[in-house]
């Protein structure tokens, strides 16, 4: 009976997406097997080329080296950052419902949708150790998941069944000071409220020595986040570090 077990429960639960209609996770109408309804993914404004090759920030028009200018006047301390859309109506919506409405069953949804720059960056970084930015503690017990750490758990799991392996490590950036929410900033005050806010454990150190280092967050909107992270991470003896977000904003 044992043997018997996975294999069967694996065919009821093919025959029964075969049967059994699939929802929107959003509006409840039909949706296909990727979790959201055709309106919904159509108000997702995905990102396309051209793009801006270090920062992924969407381009009007080719331009040399497809950098753009903020990237060639102030470089971000990250190697590449990568986002599926832009962050707007939509993805505002399904990022809130994800973060604050225990909307863990978007996971598979967001992780479908950064598949394809998530390996991106791992083909060129070969075997990185993938870090989601960290929640404070008292944070964490307030929502009970990290969401970004949820997303990343999937998006190694589903990549080291079709290709190479990566390292899910999630112990190695923590949140050492509970700052009060982003949201309510602008700017500069964004960066003056995350600055210090993170660290490498010391017993870890050693194992992120020289290693790349991919950052998974849920979104990019000044950069200030993911830049204290990469510092923090560099600081410690790290080797190039990238990152992939589900949206970003289309201008710092």
């Amino acid at each position: 009976m044992t043997r018997l077990r996975a294999p069967t429960f694996a065919a009821l639960g093919a025959l029964a997406r075969l049967i059994l209609p699939h929802q929107c996770v959003i509006c409840r109408r039909f949706a296909d097997s990727t979790g959201l309804c055709g309106e919904c993914w159509g108000g997702l404004q995905n990102i396309s080329e051209p793009s801006c090759s270090q920062c992924g920030r969407p381009l009007p028009y080719a331009l040399p080296q497809m950098k753009c200018a903020p990237c060639w006047a102030k470089p971000p301390p990250l190697l590449k950052i990568r986002a599926a859309c832009l962050y707007g109506e939509a993805s505002r919506a399904l990022i809130l419902k994800f973060k604050h409405g225990d909307g863990l069953q978007l996971v598979p949804v967001f992780s479908h949708l950064l598949r394809r720059y998530f390996a991106e960056i791992c083909a060129a970084s070969p075997s990185p150790l993938v870090v989601p930015i960290p929640l404070h503690r008292w944070r964490y017990l307030h929502r009970r998941y990290n969401q970004s750490a949820e997303l990343a758990r999937h998006l190694c799991h589903h990549h080291n069944r079709e290709i190479t392996r990566v390292e899910f490590a999630p112990q190695m950036l923590e949140r050492t000071r509970a700052t009060p929410s982003q949201g309510q900033f602008k700017g500069a005050e964004r960066q003056r409220n995350i600055n210090g806010a993170s660290r490498v454990p010391d017993r870890f150190k050693a194992q992120i020595a020289g290693r790349n280092i991919l950052l998974i967050d849920d979104v990019m909107t000044t950069g200030a986040t993911l830049f204290e992270a990469a510092r923090t991470l560099t600081k410690a003896g790290s080797g190039p570090v990238s990152a992939v977000v589900i949206a970003r904003v289309s201008s710092l």
